[in-house]
């Protein structure tokens, strides 16, 4: 067997040949790594299109998938891996140049680092940008917005990322050793198990920052997980009980800054189901809540787009004459 790699790459994909070749692509070029990419019961070819790019790249370890959803399929990554340090990335997403590099040199420099995360974009199938990460995150953007170099957060990292769900996980680069010790991604979770284990992580060693956007993280994509509303709601209100009173210790304020949150995705799941007057209210409950230029942004928003429909509802109501007004 060759000597073991520096990083082991990890990839889950599940009828993703679409963007499943991009995604290597992005890797680059580094010998000292390998590719572990487990098909989790894919019906559209992926199997043979990686064992025939097996035979051409040397560094690519094709896994069967138990098709039993990403938090498993990156667990039996986990289990496989045979490098010091893991990174993780969806086969959808896009690494940028630089990534790798910047991130290895930060954990050699810094060893005592648990795991390490960047900035990424958010792009549509169209190729429409729809905004970096860290700045949709005000609390944490505040923070951090002078730097412009890779650097380790405070030691209440773990109220930070309690407070706002800001890694993307195909920007993490973790340790191998510390992912073991804690088991990997909890796969009795239906969502957010990726926000559960950055949280058990950061409650055992340092976290890192590379503040460059290194990753382009694909939207709206039909059957995405994160499409899940209901699902959402119910892992992530788990996952927040179960990490309250640590939080609160280092932070009273992160856990008044989860509930806003909270609140403001409820108002988004109220939006998608046309429940317009019960996502208004949560906009504001969410404003209240934690006061900011996002929260009062959105809803301001959520009131205009309320307002033309009550408007007709008044002109078309009783003494209109049963008519309705465009």
């Amino acid at each position: 067997m060759n000597p073991a790699p520096e990083l082991s790459i990890i990839i889950p994909t599940r009828n993703c040949l679409r963007w499943l070749p991009r995604a290597i692509a992005s890797i680059g070029e580094g010998p000292n790594l390998e590719i572990i990419v487990i098909d989790d019961g894919s019906t559209d070819g992926t199997g043979q299109y990686l064992r025939d790019l097996a035979r051409t790249d040397t560094r690519l370890r094709p896994i069967a998938g138990a098709a039993r959803g990403p938090a498993v399929a990156r667990n039996q990554g986990i289990d496989a891996a045979r490098g010091r340090l893991i990174a993780f990335l969806d086969a959808d997403d896009f690494w940028l140049d630089g990534k790798l590099d910047a991130q290895l040199a930060l954990h050699r420099d810094r060893p005592e680092i648990g795991l390490s995360f960047t900035d990424y974009r958010h792009v549509t199938e169209d190729g429409e940008v729809r905004g970096p990460c860290f700045a949709f995150w005000p609390r944490f953007d505040r923070r951090n917005q002078m730097m412009d170099r890779p650097f380790v957060l405070a030691k209440d990292a773990f109220a930070q990322i309690y407070a706002e769900n800001i890694i993307g996980t195909s920007t993490v680069m973790v340790r191998t050793d510390l992912l073991r010790k804690v088991g990997g991604f909890s796969a009795e979770l239906a969502s957010s198990e990726d926000w559960d284990l950055w949280l058990r992580l950061a409650a055992l060693a340092p976290v890192g920052c590379v503040p460059g956007i290194l990753m382009e993280y694909l939207m709206h994509r039909p059957g995405n997980t994160t499409g899940n509303f209901r699902a959402r709601l119910v892992s992530v209100g788990m996952i927040a009980a179960r990490h309250q009173a640590a939080a609160r210790a280092l932070d009273p304020a992160a856990v008044r800054y989860y509930r806003a949150r909270m609140l403001a995705y409820r108002a988004e799941c109220a939006e998608v189901a046309g429940q317009s007057v019960a996502a208004v209210l949560l906009r504001i409950r969410a404003l209240a809540c934690q006061p900011n230029r996002r929260a009062l942004r959105e809803a301001g928003a959520s009131i205009i787009r309320l307002w033309p429909a009550a408007v007709r509802r008044v002109l078309s109501g009783p003494g209109s004459g049963g008519r309705k007004f465009a």
